[in-house]
């Protein structure tokens, strides 16, 4: 999963925490991220690995927000290796993409 999170860092929240959320997300969807990823005005600049979500209310809606771990640096490289394409995905408002590793991986 992609996240816009420039508004929130120019908020002063610090990566994880302008990454983690809160979103508006499909909860079907949980189970099937791997990574959430942090981009800010185009590029990659932090990944995590959702270990556990909690769903919250937010101006009356449920929004999610996970709690995790930074991902390792070779997946964060990985992801930096290929991030004019990934960005790409960003068409739009929305402030959450998905990517599946497969297609990362056709990139």
């Amino acid at each position: 999963m992609l996240v816009k999170i420039h508004g929130t860092l120019a908020e002063g929240k610090d990566d994880y925490e302008a990454t983690r959320g809160n979103w508006r997300i499909n909860e079907r969807r949980l189970p099937y991220i791997q990574y959430v990823v942090g981009v800010n005005h185009g590029k990659i600049v932090c990944a995590f690995l959702p270990k556990k979500w909690e769903t919250i209310e937010e101006g009356g809606r449920r929004k999610k927000r996970f709690e995790g771990v930074e991902a390792s640096v070779e997946i964060l490289q990985k992801l930096r290796q290929k991030e004019s394409k990934i960005v790409r995905k960003f068409k739009g408002q929305n402030p959450v993409r998905y990517l599946s590793l497969d297609e990362l991986e056709e990139m």
